[in-house]
């Protein structure tokens, strides 16, 4: 098919004149038969690739997609272009699952979604071989591959499925795979020669920024001091590590915007309030989410300006994937990572509870086959021999239950399946792939770890990662723009007056440590401390012993930290990393250069508390006002008429309401911002807007064209 065939249908069926990089070619070779993996950047537009051949090609596409909120996000949009797509999940009803199959069988929709799960169903299976897909797609394809961040064990069944039901075509989609990543999935779905394209995973319009802080306090401060900068012009992300810490930040955000300006979300809530939540934020009311990392996948909330994680993500394709979600629109928006010392050790031990040793499982196996059929609870095998916790057993039995070994029940109870074999060498478990997926885990978390600690573009460190060789210049990051940088609120300043002495010393320090020490110890040693960790060192003998003593340990370590923020200290080395000076900080130490650090000055052990939450409470106020000023005009909607766009949005909001949608599935923003700079009066015209075709038409262009109507009155003459 031509290009001017598939741009003449693009604007048909979806209102757009033009399509993104790397859409087209995907596009064409899925409609000529070839098995594609497509890698594209999140916002780049996977699903039209797709979505446009499943309405060229007639018959039905099936989507294989992980989350049944995402599933129905794509499935109400379609709708509102007068497509007909379905879903089925385990959400619906028996009659409404039954319904959703019968119009698959007869061909009725265009485009059905499923979660992997679907397939463990024989009955499903050998539907689809009666009638098998046009187009069979995989979202999220990097679930597929054990060696991915996301991998899910009903995803690596997908390639069986496939054997058996035997599509005519056959797309894989994802944003987050390495070209490890990418080799294995083509390998788990059996089509190990099938085309890739990888359109590119710079994202031009995103700001990246990571600050080491201190304190919790002190992450508080920039994340309020960075709400501040960015909400009033549209929404933020805020992503933390665990359910309390997402409670825990939320408390404090909803202090200082209000509880109806922020949303809270974890899996530990319950459905209707997660929900809610979430319905919260995408209809706009909500200005600022803190969510954990459960909460994104397929969101799209086009006016995201600034994406924070408060805690180190766990690996590069995590972090990719969620500051992908902010400046959906094109418009420039910012993303702050702030961690701490801790964040990397929390990581580790994590991934050690889920990667547990052939003894700990042959330990807590022999325990079961003693137990029987009785079953027990993990607290019962504590204290026997080789099992020290609870968490120690759970991790075994998540492995376990992997490999269909054992049995749980409702009230978390588990025993070994009667059909499971009393020998653990013939279960099947592959102890040399779990000792390496766990290996492999560690060395994401380590290549993370530099990410946020690196002092060389933070672009070119993702792209290189993802095996992106297209990078030219850095269209923005802390490493590259200090002077754009704002740490939360808090700009670089040069070092004058009384703190320069102070830095000079804590970077005369860090030289006399000579790269031997890692950052505590040399934060200890500035602040003579007489701990443990440095008995037997060179560092109680260093004449900068007690150099800062007035700082204290907590002081010193916040500079050292801001030191290497400041990029005159980096960290080198891998799981313990040690402290030395860059060229700049030696040129600092010198005399020659002038320091420019963020955040406030060094202060001394006693007077550190009060300007801290002074600081705080500034920001508190300051995120405060701004949102009791309303928001601001939203960047992607720069209308002519702001009071016209104003009337839109609440036009579609009520649109969104009825439907119970999202608004952009409505219509999204830049569309919005057309019609109230350029209101149609007729269909033609409608139609000439970028985002609208002949399904938005039938669904609400006579009703909009007489809201214009009534907003500015009839056309001109």
């Amino acid at each position: 098919m031509d290009q001017s065939t598939l741009l003449a249908a693009l604007e048909r069926h979806f209102g757009f004149r033009e399509f993104h990089v790397g859409q087209a070619e995907v596009i064409e070779d899925v409609l000529n038969g070839k098995a594609t993996l497509a890698v594209m950047p999140t916002g780049a537009g996977k699903s039209l690739c797709y979505q446009l051949p499943a309405l060229l090609l007639g018959g039905t596409t099936l989507v294989v997609s992980p989350l049944i909120a995402l599933m129905k996000d794509q499935v109400d949009g379609l709708r509102a272009r007068g497509i007909n797509a379905d879903c089925i999940n385990s959400h619906q009803s028996a009659d409404e699952q039954r319904l959703a199959i019968g119009r698959m069988m007869r061909g009725e929709s265009r485009l059905v979604y499923v979660a992997p799960e679907r397939f463990r169903s024989a009955g499903f299976v050998r539907l689809l071989t009666e009638r098998p897909p046009v187009l069979f797609a995989v979202d999220e394809a990097h679930c597929i591959s054990q060696w991915g961040h996301d991998f899910r064990p009903d995803y690596a069944r997908l390639g069986e499925v496939i054997s058996r039901v035997k599509p005519e075509r056959l797309l894989a989609c994802t944003a987050t795979a390495t070209p490890d990543v990418r080799m294995d999935i083509l390998r788990a779905l059996g089509v190990e020669q099938a085309t890739v394209h990888v359109a590119g995973f710079l994202r031009p319009n995103l700001f990246l920024e990571a600050q080491s802080c201190a304190s919790d306090v002190d992450r508080q401060a920039r994340l309020l001091g960075f709400i501040g900068e960015h909400c009033a012009s549209g929404s933020v992300i805020c992503y933390a590590s665990t359910r309390k810490r997402v409670e825990s930040f939320g408390d404090v955000v909803t202090r200082a915007l209000g509880k109806d300006k922020v949303a809270v979300y974890h899996a530990g809530m319950a459905d209707g309030d997660r929900a809610r939540a979430q319905d919260h934020f995408m209809r706009g009311e909500a200005k600022v989410v803190v969510a954990t990392t459960a909460f994104g996948m397929g969101i799209d909330r086009a006016d995201v300006r600034g994406v924070v994680h408060l805690d180190l993500p766990r690996n590069l394709e995590g972090y990719y994937q969620e500051v992908g979600r902010a400046g959906r629109d094109g418009l420039p928006s910012s993303c702050l990572l702030l961690h701490g010392g801790n964040d990397a050790r929390v990581h580790e031990f994590l991934i050690d509870q889920s990667h547990p040793p052939r003894e700990l499982i042959s330990a807590v196996w022999r325990a079961l086959v003693r137990h029987g059929e009785d079953g027990c609870a993990a607290r019962s095998l504590v204290g026997l021999p080789g099992i020290e916790s609870e968490s120690m057993v759970e991790a075994v039995t998540r492995v376990l239950l992997k490999v269909d070994a054992i049995q749980v029940d409702g009230a978390g109870n588990f025993r070994r399946d009667p059909d499971s074999p009393v020998d653990l060498a013939e279960l099947g478990l592959d102890f040399g792939a779990l000792s390496a997926h766990g290996e492999a885990e560690r060395e994401r978390l380590r290549r993370m770890v530099r990410f946020a600690r690196t002092t060389d573009c933070r672009h070119k460190l993702l792209l290189d990662y993802f095996g992106d060789p297209d990078f030219q210049t850095c269209p923005g990051c802390d490493r590259c723009s200090p002077e754009r940088a704002t740490g939360g609120g808090m700009p670089a300043r040069p070092v004058t007056g009384a703190e320069a002495p102070l830095v000079r010393s804590a970077l005369e320090g860090v030289s006399r440590a000579q790269g031997r020490f890692g950052v505590r110890k040399v934060a200890a040693m500035l602040a003579g401390a007489r701990s443990r960790d440095l008995e037997g060192t060179s560092l109680l003998t260093l004449p900068t012993y007690g150099a800062l003593r007035g700082l204290g340990g907590d002081g010193c370590l916040d500079l050292l930290r801001r030191l290497i923020d400041g990029d005159l200290c980096r960290l080198d080395g891998g799981e313990y990393p040690l402290i030395v000076l860059t060229r700049r900080g030696e040129a600092v130490l010198k005399g020659r250069e002038v320091a420019s650090l963020r955040g406030p000055p060094p202060t001394t052990a006693s007077a550190r508390v009060a300007p801290v939450l002074s600081k705080r409470a500034a920001l508190l106020k300051g995120a405060t006002a701004t949102l009791a000023k309303g928001p601001s005009p939203t960047p992607s909607l720069k209308a002519s008429d702001p009071t016209l766009a104003a009337r839109l949005r609440q036009w579609r909001l009520e649109r969104a309401r009825e439907r119970e949608v999202p608004p952009y599935v409505i219509f999204s923003d830049r569309t919005l911002a057309e019609l109230a700079t350029r209101p149609p009066s007729s269909a033609s015209e409608f139609l000439d807007v970028p985002g609208l075709g002949p399904g938005r038409w039938e669904a609400f262009g006579p009703a909009l064209l007489a809201e214009l109507r009534d907003a500015v009155g009839p056309p001109s003459v």
